[in-house]
């Protein structure tokens, strides 16, 4: 177990033996107005991401490829779930996905092929497997291979950098009322584990030359097996105070606009 000073609390899946949550600061400033769709009544979670270059579009690029930027989330009404359920980033191609591996339940895109668009951000949900068999890995909860757009609600609030936003950074808004089927289910969570991802293709678009960084020191294998818990009951923020998201880290080369060197997740409970 590591509890982080200040607004930090980073876990490592491989060293976690128990989690224990801290208390955060209860400042926030940027958070999101609850949206006229009726997420009164459920917890916020902004979540604000910046890279040291700039989040890169096919707007910037070659428009046959395009950088992918996403956050992976494992929603649980466990206040301590087991570490082996959180995201973590995929490193090679026999991932079904090409982004992420663990448990995720859900995991929101930044849409760099059309960011411009209304909705830059699209929020998934993977398929458990007692929905659709899993043969590939029947001990996991979560059917890493098949996932659809959730129905749950949109993401309105956020900020691009299309938006007027700084070019390095993303942020948006969910609620809890989506990261779960029903609102009963969404009064009940307790916990959110969460990894932040970016990479310049998934890995299962063919060989090729693939960088990637998630939350913590990513220059080795055993560092991208890191995530973040979040308390989705108690208000405040978790951010890299502690530098335990550090510059210059990333995982299969170098990329300025891969490089993540900042974040902060603002919960709001209602």
């Amino acid at each position: 177990m590591r509890i982080l000073p200040l607004n930090a609390l980073l876990h490592g899946r491989r060293s976690l033996k128990a989690l224990s949550l801290i208390a955060i600061g209860l400042t926030c400033g940027s958070c999101a107005r609850f949206p006229a769709s009726g997420a009164a009544g459920f917890s916020a979670i902004t979540f604000t991401c910046k890279v040291a270059g700039k989040i890169n579009t096919s707007v910037d690029s070659d428009p046959s490829t395009y950088y992918v930027y996403d956050v992976a989330l494992s929603a649980s009404p466990d206040p301590n779930p087991l570490p082996n359920l959180a995201p973590v980033p995929v490193i090679n191609s026999s991932n079904p996905n090409g982004r992420v591996a663990g448990s995720p339940t859900h995991f929101i895109e930044y849409n760099s092929l059309a960011p411009t668009t209304s909705a830059p951000f699209t929020l998934y949900r993977f398929a458990k497997s007692s929905e659709i068999s899993n043969p590939n890995d029947p001990t996991n909860p979560i059917n890493l291979a098949v996932f659809s757009q959730s129905t749950r609600g949109q993401i309105i609030n956020f900020t691009t950098p299309s938006t007027g936003g700084d070019p390095a950074t993303l942020s948006f808004t969910v609620y809890t009322n989506m990261l779960a089927d029903t609102d009963a289910d969404a009064k009940a969570l307790r916990s959110l584990q969460v990894n932040i991802l970016s990479m310049t293709r998934l890995a299962n678009q063919g060989s090729g030359t693939r960088v990637i960084d998630a939350l913590g020191d990513s220059r080795s294998v055993s560092g991208l097996n890191n995530f973040l818990q979040i308390n989705l009951l108690r208000a405040g923020t978790y951010n890299n105070s502690a530098s335990f998201e550090p510059t210059g880290d990333t995982f299969g080369g170098t990329d300025p606009d891969i490089d993540i060197v900042d974040y902060s997740i603002t919960v709001t409970p209602p």
